[in-house]
């Protein structure tokens, strides 16, 4: 068998301590990296959110209003007087609200013969509003559509110079919903994004809105305006209205919040180096915890090593007494201490709750039952035995004899009762025993087959016989144990004044 020294015992219980230490800093470290990706997933699409609502919803919402009210008031004369050279309500109209909504670049009215005016005044050749991309021919009445990006049918300074524009347009219908013609606005994505400047994106990340073409169509560098592209993988990926996805080929982790009419997404984009220096610097700050505390146990243990031995002996000591010669030479030596000690304490609870004479309950054992029950309001019947003419016995055969007639008796009453209830030595010649569970006339019936059956014994010593009395008494009505105890004794009195060998109260 391996001896379990001292300098064991120590490893052993270093080990035992380091363990949950080591199972708390596993468990941090995923915890950490779950938290850490959880906080960084809320916090993006929280801003990603916020940012196309500010950039993208607000706008849209006041176009979507403006087209509203202009449907409604809009009639074929006024179109017609608009285009021509006839002054009308129509020609202060269209240029104010031009000039009061910088989202606004210009605007295009034309009827359904392709007859246009527009706001500000420039040369268009050849110009026909139904051929152009953001003509919507199927449009429905009060529908508001949204071009992608194409190239603008405006002149340039430079002939080599092709601007790109988004148009948004809305066919206009009479009361009898008859197609009279269409009005049309060119956006400014520079105007719409001033929403953008200042902008904080977290994680030195990067925030802009691109068309399905790609084209970066807002964004707080106005020069990237139509002439930058994000990369078509991110237009693939944006297939949900919200998500994220990692673009490993430009190492990007990209959030997107994407709309339809107009087709527009907001991508918001963080390096994946500035995530992982999230994660590392949390990992971090585990790491000098760890090392602290792998210092202070370092320490534990060299004070551990130093005092062990000595508090083995003092514990020992604390043990057996202060006989420093039996002091444990190892562990081993104090584990089999404590297993004497051990012994000897079972030995003396076994002893104070178990008669050395007739191997039942101890008058103790009995307090301790009999108030249980009574403190848990659980009935129960008490029955007090006491030998008839014991003291006679005792000195007609001797002390041995009588020894033997309380064994057996107690013997008797072991097997009557069958394990099921309690039988205690009271005291001298007096049993108790209490019965739980069962009425009066179980409890007497039992009572009286083991009197029957003590009574019938054939005895080897000349003219020796063998009886009891016994009064019960019944828990209940709020009794006391000193109450009960009294009771059966007083019903055991009866049975003695009655004759003895026989049990008190009678069944009726």
């Amino acid at each position: 068998m391996l001896t379990l020294t001292s300098k064991r015992a120590l490893a052993i219980t270093i080990s035992v301590v380091l363990a949950p230490f080591l199972l708390i800093s596993i468990y941090s470290f995923f915890y950490i990296r779950i938290n850490t990706e959880n906080h960084f997933d809320e916090t993006m699409f929280r801003f990603t959110s916020n940012s196309a609502h500010n950039c993208i919803e607000n706008p849209i919402r006041k176009i979507n209003v403006l087209f509203s009210s202009l449907s409604g008031m809009i009639e074929k004369h006024d179109i017609i007087e608009y285009i021509s050279p006839n002054h009308n309500e129509l020609n202060l109209l269209i240029p104010s609200l031009v000039n009061a909504n910088e989202m606004l670049g210009s605007v295009l009215v034309s009827d359904n013969q392709d007859n246009y005016k527009i706001y500000p005044p420039f040369e268009l050749e050849n110009y026909k509003p139904s051929s152009r991309p953001w003509y919507h021919r199927d449009g429905f009445k009060d529908q508001v559509f949204y071009s992608e990006p194409y190239i603008s049918a405006k002149k340039t300074n430079s002939e080599k110079k092709k601007e790109k524009a988004i148009t948004v347009s809305m066919n206009l219908f009479d009361k009898h919903s008859e197609f009279i013609g269409n009005i049309a606005f060119d956006l400014s994505f520079n105007a719409m994004s001033n929403n953008m400047q200042g902008l904080v994106v977290p994680y030195n990340g990067h925030f802009r809105v691109a068309a399905m073409d790609g084209s970066v169509i807002m964004s707080s560098n106005t020069k990237d305006i139509f002439t930058r592209t994000v990369p078509a993988l991110w237009i693939s990926e944006a297939k949900d209205s919200t998500g994220y996805f990692r673009d490993e080929v430009n190492k990007k982790i990209v959030f997107y919040q994407a709309y339809q009419n107009p087709d527009w997404v907001a991508f918001t984009s963080v390096d994946i180096k500035e995530y992982d220096k999230l994660l590392n610097d949390s990992y971090i700050v585990l790491l000098y915890v760890i090392l602290a505390c792998i210092f202070c146990y370092f320490i534990m243990a060299l004070i551990c090593r130093a005092y062990f031995k000595q508090w083995i002996d003092t514990l020992y000591k604390n043990i057996n007494g202060d006989d420093g010669n039996e002091l444990p030479h190892n562990f081993a030596g104090l584990c089999q201490g404590l297993a004497k000690k051990n012994e000897t304490l079972k030995e003396a609870v076994q002893a104070a709750s178990t008669d050395t004479l007739t191997k039942i309950g101890s008058r103790r054992r009995f307090e301790e039952d009999s108030l249980n029950l009574v403190r848990s309001n659980t009935p129960f019947h008490l029955a007090m035995i006491d030998l008839d003419n014991f003291k006679k016995i005792n000195d007609t055969y001797g002390h041995p004899t009588g020894d033997f007639v309380l064994q057996h008796v107690s013997k008797i009453g072991l097997e009557r009762l069958g394990g099921t209830h309690s039988i205690y030595r009271f005291g001298g010649e007096e049993l108790v025993a209490i019965f739980c569970g069962i009425t009066f006339a179980e409890c007497y019936e039992i009572v009286d087959s083991w009197r029957y059956t003590v009574s019938r014994r054939k005895w080897r010593e000349q003219n020796l016989t063998v009886t009891f009395s016994c009064g019960i008494a019944s828990s209940g009505d709020g009794k006391t144990l000193d109450e009960i105890i009294a009771s059966a004794d007083k019903s055991l009195y009866e049975a003695k004044e009655s004759g003895k060998n026989c049990i008190y109260p009678p069944l009726s």
